[in-house]
């Protein structure tokens, strides 16, 4: 509703002289027409002129609109404290279904109970609170009001978002778990053909020869494919170490199958026991790799 200092346009603090040429300014502009709706006006105008020109009529007009103020302020005080404990109910619901469901997703292995009830009930109340919450005059919102109401929602969001997140990042380790599990069944057939051969030239008794390096060369071969494969895999963070460790120790055997197909009837002894030296540490290598993944995850790579 307007004051009469509404109605004429000029501040609370306006003197006599401002209100006399305010009045003056209005009533000229209302002389240029005539309607039913002009003499309202005119006469709303002659009130608010008689009221504030008039120093006693103007002190108890002022008192009776800081009167007024003050209640329109408790109302919306009362009006911001309801709104606010609506919304407040409702960021309770939902903050604490959230939580619910990431506590148990946390301390339950990847399972979890999924609070939908009070999921979708707390975020309906929490959005029909806010909604509520901002119709109030912005005066009578208050920072402790909203600061409660961010940390609800935040709550809610964040526990939200850890439990999808983890989801997100579960369905992604389960996928490279799986191209891990397919390159280790498409690259065991070719470690086995390299170690068959390679035992072939080992239990021989004869003088090295053409044929022996040939089978070397071919296991080198064989292990140079699965050390790339390896390399150019990706497996889930907690196994990355072992896929690199790995791709280089395949690729120590190919370099040192390759060594031995370089070798010749004519070769000295040493050269033969220092590749045999080089095979046996490749090999204890494996092994320890091998039993810190088997500890790791509880079965053999």
């Amino acid at each position: 509703m307007n004051s009469y200092y509404d109605l004429l346009g000029v501040p609370p603090h306006a003197t006599e002289l401002e209100i006399r040429s305010a009045y003056g300014r209005d009533v000229l502009r209302l002389q240029e027409s005539a309607s039913e709706k002009v003499a309202q006006f005119r006469a709303a105008l002659d009130a608010a002129f008689a009221t504030l020109v008039d120093p006693e009529k103007r002190s108890e007009y002022d008192e009776t609109l800081a009167a007024a103020a003050q209640l329109n302020a408790m109302g919306a005080d009362e009006d911001s404290e309801a709104a606010f404990r609506y919304a407040r109910r409702g960021g309770l619901w939902f903050a604490g279904g959230a939580l619910v469901t990431a506590v148990t997703y946390a301390f339950s292995e990847g399972t979890y109970f999924l609070a939908w009830g009070p999921l979708l009930f707390g975020g309906f109340q929490l959005v029909r609170g806010l909604l509520r919450y901002l119709t109030v005059p912005s005066g009578a919102r208050q920072a402790a009001h909203l600061a409660v109401l961010g940390g609800l929602i935040a709550v809610g969001v964040l526990s939200a978002g850890f439990v999808g997140l983890s989801e997100a990042q579960a369905a992604q380790e389960a996928a490279e778990t799986q191209k891990w599990i397919a390159l280790i069944d498409t690259t065991s057939l070719d470690i086995a053909k390299a170690t068959e051969l390679i035992k072939s030239v080992a239990n021989r008794s004869d003088p090295w020869d053409a044929s022996y390096s040939a089978d070397m060369e071919k296991a080198s071969a064989l292990y140079a494919n699965v050390a790339d494969a390896v390399a150019a895999a990706t497996a889930p963070a907690r196994i990355e170490w072992y896929r690199v460790a790995m791709a280089k120790n395949f690729r120590e055997a190919a370099a040192i199958t390759h060594e031995y197909a370089l070798l010749t009837a004519k070769s000295p002894a040493s050269a033969f026991e220092a590749l045999d030296n080089r095979w046996k540490t490749r090999l204890d290598e494996r092994a320890a790799l091998s039993d810190r993944f088997e500890a790791q995850e509880g079965t053999a790579p």
